[in-house]
């Protein structure tokens, strides 16, 4: 049989089953023709398209008749289908008396002997009276269960069985039911009928565990604080309990801070009191701390579940909250390095505050105590030249009565922590200490430039001093440097080379050739520096005078005399000696003789 969509007599489409048909109508078998012939006869083939609507009238739309010769041919009923529209079944009352179940309040827990009625339908009533309590096997779990007897009245009764212990108390194990109803029409006594009803629990998809025997105590990982750590005087911090229950039904999770003031604090697992997931296992609880009590101390974690509660022991600490500066004062806010400073610092702490002190020990300096008056700690600390020039932050040690200290960086005037007010360090420029000639590894008064011949070498050094050091120097030596370079900056060097003697030493070198053509007098020279943070010798402090002077070739002259006067001097009076003593012996000699 197939379906589909077929026109009917009048072109409309209609949904249709195709019914295959093999019986045509007989005409021979009419009155007309032998009466021995049958009403139908199986004939070649026939096809019935009918709608599917059982409720409609002339339901044949089209027949098709197929010959044996192949011929087809079709036929359209007048007036098909009818559409009509289905009746509603009427149902037969069998007796007018409704049919319903007991229902009502009922105890979970029950005892023998006890006796209770569930009285919420009026019309099942029943009366029951607990006769044992015995184990019963439900679904793979051995469960208490308690039986009973009830009483409907009018010789309808019921027995069973209910759960009697764990999450599913209370709970229809069995039940037998006998209700008899009295079949009658209006008024008129008729026959009884009894109806038998039994239900038993087929299956427990949950919970998992429905007995105590069943259950697995809950047992805890961990505890601890979701920050870190839980301080004094004010401090929140969440509370975490990390609790392993095998069969998850875990109702209530408490921590004992007795200790600390603040009981029995009740944790969460479901999103409530800063728990950040739902059935995590991880028990949660915000809690202030507005106590001074601190230390690691033992608490006592109580975890619940449905069937028992059990205690541990745990060890959590509170630590002492550090002293808080409230505001921090430079006089002046804006030096150099070695220059004194004026502080004045206030701290606030719950056990009070036992002393503040400068500490600049890591910048080379030294922990400078501060004394107290009024409550606000002040004193006099000096920069050390260790310290980077720019704004800096000075850190302050304080410490509290119980010992707690602190290197306080920040202050808190509202209760908030914001940045300590800073101090500001000044960058000095390098400068020049000294500047010293050298001539033939020795140190020399003056410059020698000679009368002729070859030009006589020079080393000049200076010493340059700066607390952030020199990336680099340079000397501009006027007619000192090679010719053509008078008016450039030439490079010192401090590595060794060049003339240079200790390299890294803060010694910088240049060496230069005095040439016969210089003039004696005072020639001016320039010298100057950078450090790392590009700052720059001042140009007022650049300038230095050196001495030229002039000697022969031969290397006499004034200046040779003048260098060597204490030898000239000795030398003549060794003279002036050996020939005393040779005339006192010529005088000897001749008064002998005569």
């Amino acid at each position: 049989m197939d379906s589909g969509a077929q026109e009917n007599a009048t072109g409309a489409m209609f949904e249709v089953d195709k019914i295959e048909n093999e019986f045509w109508f007989n005409v021979s078998a009419t009155p007309i023709g032998p009466i021995t012939e049958e009403w139908q006869a199986a004939h070649n083939l026939t096809y019935e398209f009918t709608v599917p609507q059982t409720d409609w009238g002339n339901r044949t739309i089209r027949y098709q008749y197929i010959e044996d010769n192949g011929t087809v041919n079709n036929e359209y009923p007048e007036v098909s289908p009818i559409i009509m529209q289905a009746e509603a079944p009427e149902a037969e009352v069998m007796f007018e008396n409704h049919i319903s179940r007991e229902t009502g309040a009922a105890p979970e827990i029950v005892l023998v002997g006890d006796r209770f009625s569930l009285v919420g339908n009026d019309a099942m009533i029943l009366a029951i009276q607990v006769t044992a309590i015995v184990v019963d096997e439900m679904d793979g779990h051995t469960v208490e269960v308690a039986e009973w007897l009830g009483d409907y009245g009018e010789n309808s009764h019921a027995s069973g069985s209910v759960v009697n212990e764990g999450p599913l108390a209370g709970l229809l194990n069995e039940i037998h039911r006998w209700v008899e109803i009295q079949l009658g029409e209006n008024g008129s006594m008729g026959e009884d009928i009894a109806f038998v009803e039994h239900q038993m629990v087929d299956r427990v998809l949950s919970p998992s565990v429905i007995t105590a025997e069943e259950n697995t105590p809950p047992s805890m990982i961990s505890i601890g604080f979701r920050e870190g750590g839980l301080l004094t005087e004010g401090d929140s911090a969440h509370l975490e309990v990390v609790v392993d229950d095998f069969d998850t039904d875990v109702t209530d999770v408490t921590v004992d801070l007795t200790r600390i003031g603040l009981g029995i604090v009740e944790l969460s697992d479901s999103g409530l009191l800063g728990d950040h997931t739902i059935h995590d296992d991880i028990w949660t609880a915000l809690i202030t701390h507005d106590g001074l009590e601190h230390g690691l101390m033992e608490v006592t974690v109580g975890m619940e579940d449905i069937w028992v509660y059990v205690e541990e022991e745990a060890a959590l600490e509170v630590t002492n909250a550090a002293p808080r500066m409230m505001s921090l004062v430079f006089t002046p806010d804006s030096v150099k390095r070695g220059d004194p400073v004026g502080v004045s610092v206030t701290a606030v702490d719950g056990h009070g505050v036992e002393s503040v002190g400068i500490d600049l020990l890591s910048a080379g300096g030294e922990l400078t105590s501060l004394s107290e008056s009024d409550g606000v700690w002040s004193g006099q600390f000096t920069v050390p030249y260790g310290m980077s020039p720019g704004e800096r932050t000075i850190p302050v040690r304080i410490t509290d009565g119980d010992g707690g200290t602190t290197m306080a960086v920040h202050v808190h005037p509202n209760g908030y922590p914001v940045e300590a007010p800073t101090l500001t360090i000044e960058n000095e420029a390098p400068w020049v200490s000294s500047v010293t000639v050298m001539r033939d590894g020795e140190q020399a008064e003056t410059i020698h430039a000679p009368d002729g011949g070859d030009p006589i070498t020079h080393t000049l050094e200076a010493t340059i001093e700066d607390p952030d050091g020199v990336s680099s120097a340079q000397a501009r030596i006027g007619r000192l440097a090679p010719i053509g370079n008078s008016d450039k900056w030439l490079l010192m060097v401090d590595d060794g080379s060049s003339g240079d003697r200790v390299a890294g030493d803060g010694v910088y070198t240049i060496q230069f050739d005095v040439r016969a053509s210089l003039p004696e007098g005072d020639i001016t020279i320039q010298i100057r520096a950078t450090d790392t943070y590009l700052s720059m010798t001042p140009d007022a402090l650049q300038s230095h005078i050196l001495q030229l002077e002039k000697i022969d070739s031969g290397g006499g002259g004034s200046s040779w005399i003048s260098d060597n006067a204490t030898t000239l001097v000795f030398i003549a009076l060794a003279l002036l000696l050996v020939v005393g003593i040779t005339a006192v012996a010529v005088s000897l000699r001749n008064s002998e003789l005569e």
